[in-house]
């Protein structure tokens, strides 16, 4: 197996760090991509630096603030004058806002938006210009089944998943000319630190109304996963298949989910794509979208 370069951007946990060391043990160039790391990334930069000092593996820390156009424009840098070249971007950064879409202000779904959506714009728009380049490589969107199945309280994640669903299908298309493939991995709910981060409505006042039923349903929510959530590993094999997909095989969206979720949610793609089909062709643009 030829190894690829690949930037993993959130990489300090969750599925970004194990993303990042399976890749690497995989025998790819691995550049995992922190934020504040020497601050509160320090930590899990020095296990990053020291993993890969053990094992032998090419795995390294840049500095990326996916909330940054000059970080991501440094870090593609540093990546592609370290390597030669940039073969895939995982864009893996982002958090969760939870609660009722009322009890947020338009500032707060801006830093929702900013992270999971204009994070990967940023990191995308400083690669492509290698990637045409070369005539070659891949952008793996990490969305999530939330962008087609919203459930209460997670409107705004479920909103900004839905819109980096939307920029990965516009760059499959209008990158496919230049050789260049856009997917995206859509996980259900794993057990991971993003849960554990989430950012809360700061208006006690307007979350009030809502709490009953919020309380309810996160206990209701707790209780149904509870010891039979999946590992989040699952999500960390999957990226790592769609790496290593040979050029022109790896398809558009991919669902890591358990059983009824997985059906559910891989029909709606199914008909997303008939859909699609129909009203480009009623349009006349259909010579423009790529092979779904």
């Amino acid at each position: 197996m030829s190894g690829h370069v690949v930037l993993v951007t959130g990489a300090s946990t969750g599925f970004g760090r194990l993303t990042a060391e399976s890749l690497a043990r995989r025998g790819h160039r691995v550049f995992a991509g922190l934020r504040d790391v020497r601050g509160r990334n320090e930590k899990a930069a020095a296990e990053l630096a020291g993993l890969a000092s053990a094992e032998g593996i090419d795995l390294r820390v840049v500095e990326l603030d996916v909330t940054d156009q000059a970080s991501a424009d440094r870090a593609v840098a540093a990546v592609v004058e370290a390597a030669g070249r940039l073969d895939v971007v995982v864009n893996n950064a982002g958090g969760i806002f939870v609660g009722p879409v009322e009890s947020f202000t338009a500032e707060e779904a801006q830093r929702q938006f900013d992270l999971n959506v204009l994070g990967a714009l940023r990191v995308n728009r400083a690669a492509l210009p290698h990637l045409r380049e070369q005539g070659s490589g891949a952008l793996v969107q990490i969305g999530s089944v939330a962008a087609r199945v919203t459930v209460p309280f997670s409107g705004l994640y479920a909103a900004s998943k839905a819109a980096l669903a939307a920029l990965t299908e516009a760059w499959h298309d209008e990158l496919a000319p230049f050789g260049v493939e856009s997917v995206i991995l859509d996980p259900a709910s794993y057990p991971t630190s993003i849960g554990v981060n989430a950012t809360m409505p700061a208006d006690h006042d307007r979350m009030a109304p809502y709490g009953a039923a919020f309380g309810a349903y996160v206990a209701a929510l707790t209780g149904h996963q509870g010891p039979t959530l999946g590992d989040p590993r699952e999500v960390a094999d999957a990226v790592v298949r769609l790496v290593e997909a040979a050029a022109g095989t790896r398809p558009r969206r991919t669902v890591v989910a358990p059983g009824a979720q997985h059906r559910a949610v891989a029909e709606l793609n199914r008909a997303a794509d008939s859909a699609a089909a129909a009203v480009t062709t009623d349009m006349g643009v259909a010579a423009f979208a790529a092979a779904r």
